[in-house]
């Protein structure tokens, strides 16, 4: 039944198809008369600023009607059209259509001049043709429908034959003879290459889901790993591994020795593959940048059966670990040292009053004020201890301050270093010097550097701050700016380490504990923000500070 309906909807389908095509065509046609009737009465109102209606209506190729008139059969439309609400000069444009025209009515302020003009529709602007076409277009679907449907036919028997021999490759036997059969049907051919479609394509999809997500696994791993095969040959690696060894590892099968360099691993892989025993030592990598690993490396036996063993070979950087440890230890030894100098002075001076010295004045006084002068470098050196501890363990809670206010208040505070040097200081403030920041830490950054250019500034020198908060991108810079002794380029990079000293003689004479642009760097680390530092060898230091707020 299906096959001999076949036909008969395919010929009304392309029926309704061939309506809707002339309904649209026909639809655009009227869309293009529209626009020219539309063209035809703008020349209309033009010229009937210079003619009356009727002339300017005959000029344009407009029908002029009398609307108050009914004699003819389209003076009597004209007039029922006006009185029963349809075309008014507040709706000018109508259009009526019949099966072969399509009337087009324009009326303008006044109501006696209405101008018409009738267009053919698509089917009547020439009915030969029309039919001529409908014909070519009937004769050439229905060659193609006849042409589809005895191939469907003759492919029917083949597609069921060639269906039975799927269902047995399907179930792992041998295919069977073709044996052509005319009343057989598409539907099992179809059920059964879906169903094995639908088989094939989901153990493809899983393995190729299961590949991606241990490739993506390993390759965000943070640790180095590298699959090698009982050759020793590199099978499969991840980018951190790359990145440990210092070299670009090839995605194709190579001998691991191209990409180790240090001898310790080496040796620990080689014994894996030939004693089939783990190895686990820590090891210092060769390569452009000193890195330490912990290395881990693992014999694979997947199976008692499976002779072909991998070898699994796992780094851990310990690199930042042990760069802390060694930051510790110097931080203890530096401390360590920078205490024993003032407590040595304040304990060898006081020994030396108590000995007697505090007899005689003038020894007194001098003895007296470098214990002071001790003191004060110890409890300096005490407070930025502290002010470390405090950077790493406080939080970044804000409050809106007055930069500009916060700003002169340390300057005030270190008036009296700055009148003993005639320092002159200049200050500049761009946008609104009110933000929202944490208000310890930006008195703490602003401090030291302004400390850090009293400090290191000449005598008579200049200090320039500037400040400027951009609103739009909420985020503020300023730059503390000297004429001091300058910091050579081969020191710039070192300039934030604690307890590092450009010129230690001038630290000690200044008072100076070498921790003051550390404290800077790591405040600013806590903010998001950063610094840069702009200097020549004895033309002064510009340090320029952007924190996003």
């Amino acid at each position: 039944m299906r096959k001999k309906l076949g036909p008969i909807i395919a010929v009304i389908v392309s029926i309704v198809i061939f309506i809707i095509l002339s309904a649209f065509a026909d639809s655009t046609l009227g869309s293009s008369q529209h626009n020219t009737f539309y063209d035809e009465t703008v020349s209309y109102k033009e010229l009937k600023k210079n003619h009356t209606a009727a002339q300017a209506a005959k000029v344009s190729g407009l029908t002029h009607v009398d609307a108050d008139k009914r004699n003819t059969a389209m003076e009597k439309r004209v007039y029922d059209l006006i009185h029963k609400g349809g075309l008014s000069p507040s709706q000018n444009y109508l259009t009526d259509k019949t099966f072969g025209t399509r009337t087009m009515y324009y009326i303008s302020d006044s109501n006696k001049n209405v101008v018409v003009k009738e267009y053919n529709r698509l089917w009547s602007q020439n009915t030969s043709t029309y039919i001529l076409v409908a014909l070519v277009y009937f004769i050439f679907i229905n060659s193609i429908v006849l042409f589809y449907y005895k191939r469907k036919q003759k492919l029917s028997t083949d597609i069921k034959n060639v269906t039975e021999n799927l269902r047995r490759v399907r179930k792992n036997k041998d295919m069977a003879s073709i044996i052509l059969s005319p009343d057989d049907e598409l539907y099992d051919l179809v059920e059964q290459t879906n169903e094995i479609s639908m088989d094939i394509n989901e153990l493809r999809d899983n393995a190729r889901l299961r590949e991606r997500r241990f490739k993506s696994l390993v390759g965000h791993l943070p640790i180095g790993v590298m699959l090698l095969n009982s050759q020793g040959e590199v099978l499969m690696h991840n980018q951190a591994m790359s990145a440990l060894l210092d070299v670009n590892i090839s995605n194709d099968i190579h001998p691991f020795i191209e990409d180790v360099k240090t001898y310790g691993l080496s040796r620990m892989i080689e014994h894996t593959l030939r004693k089939n025993k783990n190895h686990h030592k820590e090891l210092e990598l060769i390569g452009n940048s000193q890195k330490y690993v912990e290395a881990n490396v693992i014999r694979l036996v997947h199976s008692r059966e499976d002779f072909d063993q991998q070898i699994l070979v796992l780094l851990y950087d310990l690199t930042e670990s042990r760069k802390m440890d060694r930051m510790q230890v110097d931080f203890v030894n530096n401390v360590s040292h920078e205490l024993k100098t003032p407590i040595t002075s304040i304990s060898g001076f006081s020994e030396t009053l108590l000995n007697g010295a505090k007899d005689d004045p003038e020894k007194l006084d001098h003895f007296l004020n470098i214990i002071n002068e001790e003191s004060t470098r110890l409890t300096e050196l005490i407070q930025d201890i502290l002010s470390l501890s405090k950077v790493q363990k406080d939080d970044d809670q804000a409050e809106a301050i007055d930069a500009k206010n916060d700003i002169e208040k340390i300057i005030e505070h270190l008036s009296q270093r700055i009148s003993r040097h005639h320092l002159n200081v200049k200050t500049e403030f761009a946008g609104n010097s009110e933000i929202t920041i944490n208000k310890d830490k930006f008195n703490l950054i602003v401090g030291n550097l302004v400390k850090n250019a009293v400090s290191y500034n000449k005598e008579n020198g200049d200090i320039k701050i500037s400040f400027s908060h951009d609103e739009i991108e909420n985020r503020i810079q300023f730059s503390v700016e000297d004429s001091g002794i300058g910091i050579a380029e081969s020191e710039q990079d070192r300039i934030f380490e604690r307890f590092y000293r450009i010129d230690r003689s001038r630290s000690l004479e200044t008072g100076g504990t070498g921790l003051g642009l550390a404290i800077v760097k790591e405040t600013l680390n806590t903010l998001d923000g950063d610094i840069r530092v702009e200097s020549h060898k004895g033309l002064g230091t510009k340090f320029i500070v952007n924190i996003p707020l």
